[in-house]
C-alpha cells in the first residue's frame, strides 16, 4: 500500500469513527454525512488498491456505512424525525442530546449546517478589546467596519453601507486573530474560523462545495463573521506555474462567494481575512477586500501592556518603572515574541528548583521566588524578535500603496 493509499484509508477510518461517535450521541444528521463521506472515500480507495483481502474488507465497510446512512436518512425524513431513536448496531444516546439548534432551522438548512461540521470551527469567542494591548487604530477600524453595522444597522442605510470584506495584514504575532475574535465578541456575531489549509486538503474535490456550504450557513446564522487566517495560502496570484487546477477552482469559488455577499445577504455578513504576506494575494481577491487594515508591531505603551497581560497572577518584584524599561528594551518585538519571553521568564524559578533537586519529592513544600528585572533582561538577550527591519519596511511600503497606515 503506497503512502497516498495509506493516508486515504486512514482518512476514511477517521471519518467513520467520527460518524459512530456522532451516532452514539444522537447527532444523526451529522453522523449521516460522515457515514456517506467515509463510504465515498473507501470507494475511491478500492479503485487503486490491488490487495484482494483489503478490497473485500473495504467492500464490507462500505456496505455497513451505506446501510447505516440509509437507516438514518429514513429516520430523519420520516414523520417522527428526531423524536425517536433509530435502530442501530451501536448504542445511541438519548435523542434529546441531538436537539438544540436543529429545531430552529428547516431540514434543508440543517443539512447544510451539518455539512461543514468538523471542518469549519464555529464558536463564540470570548475575547474583549481590553484583552488586546494597544492597536487603537486597528480596533477603531474594525469597530467601524464590523461592530457598528451589526449593533446599529439603522445608521448604515442608503449610500452609507458596511464593508463586506476586510483584510488584516502585518507582521506575524501582532494580534490579527485576536482582533477578529474581539470584534465578533463585541457584536455577538456567529464566528466562523476557517483554516485555509483545510480548504485545500479535502479529498474528492470537495473544496468548492465546502466553501459554498460555509457561506450558506453564514447567511442562515447571520449576523456572521467569517474569519480566514493565512488567506494568502488559498488566494495566491493566479496564472503562476505552480498553481494546480484544484487551487484555481477554489479561488474562483471563493471570489464568487465574497462578491455575492453584497447582494445576497439581508443580515450583516462579513469576511475578515488575515495574512502575513499581502503581496502574494491575487489582485482580484484584494479587490474583494474593500478595506485593508495594517496591524503593526506594538508601540511602547502596547509592549508594556503585553508584558503585564502575560505575567498576570505571577509573583514579581517589578515596579512600574521596570515595566517601562522592559517596553523600551523590547522595541521591534511582536506580541507573540513578548509572550514567548514571558513564558521563558516564568519558568526560570521552576527550572532553578528542579536543577537543585528540590522537586524530586512530590510531598515537599517548595517556595517559588519572585521574578525580577534581571530575569527579563537575561531572557531578552536570548529570545530575539522574529520581524526584521527589511520585512517591516516591506509591510509599511505595501501599506502605503494598497492599505492604510
Amino acid at each position: 500500500m503506497s503512502s497516498v493509499d495509506s493516508k486515504l484509508y486512514q482518512y476514511a477510518v477517521q471519518e467513520a469513527q467520527a460518524a459512530v461517535d456522532l451516532d452514539e450521541k444522537g447527532h444523526y444528521r451529522q453522523a449521516l454525512n460522515k457515514y456517506q463521506r467515509a463510504a465515498e472515500i473507501l470507494i475511491q480507495f478500492v479503485q487503486y488498491n490491488k490487495n484482494p483481502i483489503m478490497v473485500r474488507k473495504c467492500h464490507d465497510q462500505i456496505e455497513q456505512y451505506i446501510n447505516r446512512a440509509n437507516v438514518l436518512k429514513a429516520h430523519l425524513s420520516g414523520p417522527r424525525a428526531r423524536k425517536g431513536k433509530p435502530s442501530m448496531g451501536t448504542s445511541a444516546a438519548k435523542d434529546s442530546e441531538g436537539k438544540g439548534e436543529e429545531g430552529q432551522y428547516s431540514a434543508e438548512e440543517q443539512e447544510i449546517i451539518d455539512s461543514i461540521s468538523g471542518t469549519i470551527l464555529e464558536e463564540s469567542p470570548n475575547v474583549k478589546w481590553n484583552d488586546i494591548a494597544g492597536l487603537k487604530t486597528s480596533k477603531q477600524a474594525l469597530r467601524e467596519a464590523i461592530v457598528l453595522p451589526i449593533m446599529k444597522p439603522k445608521l448604515f442605510t442608503g449610500a452609507r453601507k458596511p464593508w463586506s470584506g476586510i483584510l488584516l495584514f502585518g507582521p506575524p504575532g501582532c494580534g490579527k486573530t485576536l482582533l477578529a475574535r474581539a470584534a465578533a465578541t463585541e457584536c455577538e456575531a456567529t464566528f466562523f474560523s476557517v483554516s485555509s489549509a483545510d480548504l485545500l486538503s479535502k479529498w474528492l474535490g470537495e473544496s468548492e462545495k465546502l466553501i459554498s456550504s460555509l457561506f450558506k450557513v453564514a447567511r442562515i446564522k447571520a449576523p456572521s463573521l467569517i474569519f480566514m487566517d493565512e488567506i494568502d495560502s488559498v488566494a495566491t496570484k493566479r496564472g503562476e506555474g505552480h498553481e494546480g487546477g484544484g487551487e484555481r477552482r477554489v479561488k474562483t469559488q471563493l471570489l464568487s462567494e465574497i462578491q455575492g455577499i453584497k447582494s445576497g445577504s439581508k443580515k450583516p455578513l462579513l469576511v475578515l481575512g488575515a495574512t502575513n504576506r499581502p503581496w502574494d494575494i491575487d489582485a482580484a481577491m484584494l479587490s474583494r477586500f474593500e478595506k485593508k487594515v495594517y496591524v503593526p508591531l506594538p508601540d511602547l505603551t502596547a509592549r508594556i501592556g503585553i508584558f503585564k497581560i502575560h505575567t498576570a497572577g505571577i509573583n514579581m518584584a517589578l515596579t512600574e518603572e521596570d515595566f517601562i524599561e522592559l517596553g523600551v528594551r523590547s522595541e521591534g518585538y511582536s506580541g507573540r515574541d513578548i509572550s514567548n519571553v514571558c513564558r521563558e521568564v516564568i519558568m526560570l524559578p521552576i527550572r532553578e528548583l528542579d536543577m537543585g533537586g528540590l522537586l524530586e519529592n512530590s510531598y515537599q513544600e517548595v517556595v517559588v521566588r519572585d521574578l525580577n528585572l534581571k530575569d527579563f533582561a537575561k531572557t531578552l538577550k536570548k529570545v530575539k524578535p522574529m520581524t526584521t527591519n527589511t520585512a517591516l519596511n516591506q509591510y509599511e511600503q505595501w501599506a502605503k500603496e494598497f492599505g492604510e497606515l
